[in-house]
Order: structure tokens, then sequence, then C-alpha cells
């Protein structure tokens, strides 16, 4: 099992930084490994993930908690893959943004990269390109 979990504090409102995460769509322009996400019903889309090497397609279901300042997502078919962004009003015009991702290794090799502890900062990553894209709003 690949779990990352990172926090970082962006230079934005809670209630902008919500509003922009509100729309799934985006989520390619910060989520790594995230290539496109299409729409596919109420609380349904179809994340498209590349590692560089394959690509493959998860049916998630995305849910919004507007009262919790949170987001989730889960797939809904195949090996695990689920995330949580957390926002956290941190003063003076800024937001603290917690991800928490997990993803059940897709085949052998991922499997065995694991067990040799290869760790990727994705998780990282993804927030300060996060803070990048909603800073350039």
């Amino acid at each position: 099992m690949f779990r990352q979990h990172a926090r970082t504090t962006v230079g934005a409102p809670l209630a902008d930084v919500q509003a922009r995460l509100a729309d799934v769509t985006s989520w390619p322009a910060f989520l790594y490994g995230l290539e496109s996400v299409e729409r596919a019903g109420h609380e349904r889309y179809r994340f498209t993930l590349s590692d560089g090497k394959r690509r493959r397609t998860v049916l998630v279901c995305v849910q919004a908690h507007p009262a919790e300042h949170r987001m989730t997502w889960r797939q809904l078919e195949g090996p695990r893959y689920l995330g949580d962004l957390r926002l956290r009003e941190a003063g003076s015009g800024h937001t603290t943004v917690e991800l928490t991702m997990t993803a059940d290794p897709v085949g052998m090799a991922d499997g065995f990269r694991e067990l040799l502890g290869e760790r990727h900062p994705a998780a990282q990553l993804d927030l300060q390109r996060l803070d990048a894209y909603i800073t350039q709003a």
C-alpha cells in the first residue's frame, strides 16, 4: 500500500481555495499522475492516471464535505485509490491544506518497488503545485 501525507499553507482565503477545489476537472493541474478527469455522473468521475509508463482509467466517487472544508475520493472498482483534502483557515488570508492519499500497487513491479521501500514525494509535490494553482487565479 502506497500512502502519503503532506501539509502546506497557501496564500489564499479558505473560501477561495474551497471554491477552486470544487472543480474536480481542474485537479490534473496539481495532482501528480492525474492526467485527466472526466465527469461521469453525480459525484462520479473517470480519473486517467499515468505513472510515465502506463495509463489506466479509474471510476472514482468524489464527495465534497463543505461544512468540514474537505474533499474525499475513492475508487469504485479495481485497486484501492483514496484521497482526502482537508482545509483549515490559517489566518490573514491563508489556508492550511492537508493531503492524504492511499493507493494499492497496480502490478507486480509496483508491489516490488513498494516492498523495497521506494518512495516518491508525490503528496508534497502536489501541494506545491496546488499552491501555484491557487495563487495564479
